[in-house]
């Protein structure tokens, strides 16, 4: 009998690893981006800025920052206002997660003949396609379907695969976020990793993913209300208390709140976007697979399999 209760107690927690831990820098502050390309954008942008203190972070604000302005064009024009308005925030330096492509596919750049400007970086090759396909017109949305028209078949970078990436950069669900984001981007003053190194003082820039960073942390991928309206505020909520036990980061009801009831997953994805740039700045933003074209960038995010024992 104590035989069979040994063995019982033994199976219950064979090849059981510790809970996960995330290592955050020691001070810093990391905004996340949840971005949207859609006509009135500015209503469904969502920024989450987290303060990294030693041992601990805080969600500092989650808003919508371009709210009361929500056209596309002002959102544009107002985008490195506010960027450096949150810079001087942050003490003159700050890192920014967003979660939309910050490049195309190797293969697309060479057919578009921007193979030189993808090598420069995103606000390089953010002002080629601003001038190609935007015009003066300024239609976003023209401008992101004459640029699908021109590359035809969808094509996946090496880090879409690596992270796993259901969405390729020119996909139609993706097409106006990465058309969009990237224009925004022309023109701007700001260190984009990893085509240059992170700033010491000044804003830095990483694409991230943030379904990547929570199903890293605990298996949830899409945590997105689904279209059949079935609710996903349960893991919502596990995402919240894994980022609180694993990252030590604190928040107030009222912020777990909205995030737990918004049913787009907006509020979570800009949450997990400022951990997966605070998380690869903690990395030094190291680890970029060596087969990964430099003009296409990186998705930086939290280490592969935190939960796993070192």
């Amino acid at each position: 009998m104590a035989d069979q209760h040994e063995q019982g107690g033994a199976s219950a927690v064979y090849g059981r690893v510790p809970a996960p831990r995330l290592a955050l820098p020691g001070r810093g502050t990391f905004i996340g981006l949840a971005w949207s390309g859609v006509e009135g954008a500015g209503n469904k942008i969502v920024a989450a800025s987290l303060e990294c203190e030693k041992d601990r972070a805080r969600l500092a604000r989650l808003w919508r920052p371009f709210s009361d302005a929500p056209g596309r064009r002002d959102v544009r024009a107002r985008f490195a206002g506010w960027l450096e308005e949150q810079l001087r925030w942050a003490e003159g330096r700050l890192v920014v997660g967003v979660d939309f492509p910050l490049s195309l596919p190797e293969t697309h750049l060479r057919q578009l003949g921007l193979l030189r400007q993808g090598l420069r970086g995103p606000a390089v090759l953010g002002k080629l396609l601003e001038e190609r396909f935007l015009g003066e017109t300024g239609d976003f949305s023209g401008g992101a379907s004459r640029l699908r028209a021109e590359l035809g078949r969808d094509q996946r970078r090496v880090t879409d695969a690596y992270r796993a990436e259901p969405l390729p950069p020119t996909a139609p669900r993706a097409m106006r976020r990465t058309f969009f984001g990237l224009v925004t981007m022309a023109r701007l003053d700001a260190a984009f990793v990893p085509w240059e190194p992170p700033r010491s003082t000044g804003a830095t820039l990483v694409e991230v993913r943030p379904a990547h960073v929570a199903r890293a942390l605990c298996g949830q991928g899409d945590t997105s209300d689904d279209a059949a309206g079935g609710s996903r505020r349960s893991a919502r909520a596990t995402v919240l208390r894994v980022l609180r036990s694993a990252a030590r980061i604190e928040f107030q009801i009222e912020q777990a709140a909205p995030i737990i009831e918004d049913g787009t997953g907006d509020h979570l994805k800009a949450l997990l976007a400022a951990v997966g740039a605070a998380a690869a700045a903690a990395d030094g933003f190291q680890g970029v697979p060596h087969d990964v074209p430099r003009c296409e960038g990186w998705i930086h995010s939290v280490r592969e399999e935190p939960w796993r024992a070192s």
